[in-house]
């Protein structure tokens, strides 16, 4: 009797780590699936824009800047939700290529520095024009961090997913809001006790054409 409930015990037991062990495989599978499908779509829509950019009809040159809010989420080791928040400037050059007169292609080279971190983004947007003087935009954008600091794993390149909004003031100047999403774990950061830290921004700027 006494090996009969023991030989049962066991295979509960196993059958509770075989359930386990699946249920992972499943989570991990579909995490794997999401991600593959935002690649999948930031590629088809830089596909999209390259294929575009073939039919510009003029380019502007300019300057923005402004307000940066920095979100990097993260967990710590034992799994629990962590992050930490920092404000910055962000600042750089830009080039706005016009295809037609709803759509533009606009390509930036921005720098923000927030605590230790520095932070090299080069954005490539499709903006349309929905009505006057208001655009959206949406694109991906390349995330370089390429300074070592100690006490912190950092991967120096990452990809995020960006969203936003513009209004041109007049002819010379515009305000923008726009913000991204991480899609790169990207920080590691062992004093804070941040890991795989993912980079979110909020920001709100000005821009002038050339």
């Amino acid at each position: 009797m006494f090996v009969v409930e023991k030989i049962n015990y066991r295979f509960s037991e196993s059958s509770e780590l075989i359930k386990k062990h699946t249920n992972n495989l499943f989570m991990l599978q579909n995490k794997k699936n999401k991600t593959m499908k935002v690649f999948a779509t930031l590629l088809l829509l830089s596909m999209t824009i390259t294929v575009s950019a073939q039919n510009v009809k003029s380019t502007l040159f300019g300057f923005k800047v402004g307000l940066n809010n920095s979100v990097i989420n993260g967990v710590e080791l034992d799994g629990d939700k962590t992050g930490f928040v920092g404000y910055e400037l962000y600042g750089g050059f830009f080039s706005n290529s016009k295809l037609n007169d709803k759509f533009n292609l606009e390509n930036e080279l921005l720098f923000s520095y927030t605590d230790e971190y520095v932070f090299i983004e080069i954005p490539i947007h499709l903006k349309y024009n929905i009505y006057e003087k208001w655009s959206v935009l949406m694109g991906s954008k390349m995330d370089i961090i390429p300074n070592e600091l100690n006490g912190h794993e950092i991967k120096p390149m990452g990809i995020s997913a960006e969203i936003g909004v513009q209004y041109d003031i007049n002819k010379k100047f515009f305000a923008e809001l726009r913000t991204s999403k991480g899609l790169t774990k990207q920080v590691n950061d062992f004093l804070l006790e941040i890991h795989e830290g993912k980079r979110n921004t909020y920001r709100f700027g000005l821009g002038i054409n050339f």
